[in-house]
């Protein structure tokens, strides 16, 4: 009866460890998304913040149109805010990104124009 009590013990003890196992990495999910890159985009993530480029307003997981955009272009040129990209209209709104960023408008949102 012992090694029965034992083993269920045991059993819900690895089950527990495996359960925060899975919890942690679901909540640490590889990310590309870094605070140090909104000082890189011209307005420092003042605006929009992490939603500059991700979809979730707290940041990493899918990116928005200008996180894309950011991805291709500006990871590629060395991390950096390239002259392209600022000429590229990210979220298909008719307004480049510089256009956006100076205007104050999101340059990820299709919604937000200047």
């Amino acid at each position: 009866m012992e090694t029965k009590t034992f083993r269920r013990t045991v059993a819900r003890i690895l089950w527990g460890v495996l359960m925060v196992a899975a919890l942690s990495l679901g909540v640490s999910s590889p990310s590309f998304g870094r605070p140090f890159r909104m000082g890189r985009i011209p307005d420092k993530g003042q605006g929009f913040g992490c939603a500059t480029c991700h979809v979730n307003p707290r940041g990493g997981g899918a990116r928005n149109g200008f996180g894309l955009s950011y991805e291709q272009m500006g990871m590629k040129a060395g991390d950096t805010y390239t002259e392209d990209l600022g000429k590229t209209d990210s979220d298909g709104d008719g307004f480049d990104n510089d256009s956006e960023f100076e205007a104050g408008t999101h340059p990820g949102d299709a919604e937000s124009k200047p």
